[in-house]
């Protein structure tokens, strides 16, 4: 008995001691101050970004189960320039912009580019890339393509909520193709293994992508083209970060005058 009541008492004394040390963190809210429990401590700012990681070399898992690509080394040194620590989180691509309004992300890397619907709802930094495309054939199959238009004879591929897919939906409008010609991926990876396995004729991709994928699974880049629709990938941040966009340009202004940005490009898109 005297050995249970001691036992009670060393915790009630522990539970004291703990709860004095974690009121000051006021459950990790804001103080007065309006700086947070870890940048008073000394820690940096975690900084959470959102990307889909089905778009190699731009962004994709590797073997090690590891974010890795051109825009997560971008990211991460553009993390470490901005003084904050990087934390990726993978999402599907269509959900990144409903993500970042809803507070799950703060920032979206994913060779995102600017239209007219996402400015409505985001905001994006300076271009950090040039935009090409590329269609991506099985080199035995039976469809002709020796420019962009040729694609549109056929059934072909893009992924949802791209460039791509808008430039698709325009000439739909049009009457350049039959919406049924058309076929929209969630996953790149999946329409890529449809053009292997001769269930499409092509599929329009970012055209380091078409290389990647090229490469990897034994096809063949067709067409290197620019869409009339085309604009260029930038970080994606919460509609209203003007102050945020100011200093991210200013960054990515510095990668490419010290040569980060061209060394990154080397080593992805060029090796």
């Amino acid at each position: 008995m005297k050995r249970t009541v001691k036992i009670i008492t060393f915790i009630l004394c522990l539970s004291l001691v703990l709860g004095v040390v974690s009121g000051c963190g006021n459950s990790g809210q804001q103080s007065q101050s309006g700086e947070s429990s870890n940048q008073q401590s000394g820690e940096k700012e975690v900084w959470v970004v959102g990307t889909s990681p089905d778009y190699p070399p731009f962004e994709f898992v590797d073997e090690n189960g590891n974010f890795a690509g051109f825009d997560i080394d971008l990211i991460n040194e553009v993390g470490k320039r901005l003084g904050v620590e990087v934390k990726i989180e993978s999402l599907e691509f269509e959900s990144l912009i409903a993500s970042l309004k809803q507070g799950k992300i703060d920032a979206i890397i994913a060779c995102m580019s600017p239209n007219e619907e996402r400015l409505k709802e985001a905001d994006f930094t300076k271009p950090y890339y040039k935009t090409k495309h590329g269609v991506l054939v099985n080199p035995e199959g039976k469809a002709e393509i020796k420019e962009l238009s040729d694609v549109l004879k056929y059934e072909f591929g893009v992924q949802s909520g791209t460039t791509m897919a808008a430039w698709a939906q325009k000439q739909i409008k049009s009457g350049a193709v039959k919406e049924s010609q058309v076929k929209y991926y969630t996953d790149a990876n999946a329409g890529v293994l449809d053009v292997k396995n001769g269930r499409l004729a092509a599929f329009v991709i970012d055209l380091p992508v078409a290389y990647a994928k090229a490469k990897e699974l034994g096809l063949k880049v067709a067409v290197e083209t620019t869409l009339d629709n085309d604009e260029d990938p930038g970080i994606v941040l919460k509609k209203g970060s003007t102050e945020m966009v100011e200093k991210l340009n200013k960054i990515i202004d510095d990668m490419v005058a010290d040569g980060t940005i061209a060394k990154l490009e080397d080593k992805w898109f060029r090796q």
